[in-house]
Formats: structure tokens, sequence, C-alpha cells
């Protein structure tokens, strides 16, 4: 795989899976939140959740917009 492919397909699962935890579709955040908090892991509240998301969306698009998308 190539670096642009590979830029391509990161910036876009950021993007989505960010977007997907940021604005809580189906109450993803709250599952993710949930699962991870159950292991003992981040993030702790569900609203840490969503600003994660958030900004791994902003990253995504970053990406998507520096490979010329």
């Amino acid at each position: 795989m190539n670096s642009h492919a590979f830029e391509l397909m990161w910036g876009g699962v950021a993007l989505v899976g960010g977007g997907l935890l940021a604005t809580n579709i189906r109450g993803a955040a709250d599952r993710f939140q949930a699962m991870s908090y159950a292991y003992r892991s981040w993030p702790s509240s569900v609203v840490t959740c969503r600003v994660i998301g958030g900004v791994f969306a902003l990253v995504g698009a970053g990406i998507l917009v520096t490979a010329g998308l």
C-alpha cells in the first residue's frame, strides 16, 4: 500500500469514526464509553468520549484535505 492510499484510508476512518462518537449517533459514544470503562480504560465519561471523537474527526478531515480530497 502506498502512502497516499494509507492517508486516504486513515483519514476516512478517523473522520467517520470520530464523527460517530462526537455526534453520538445511535448511542455510539455511550456504548464505547461503557465498554472501555468496564475494562478500566479511558474515557471515564461520555462527554470525554465525544470530545475525543470530535478531535479524531477534525484530524481525519485535515488528513483528507492534505491528501488532496
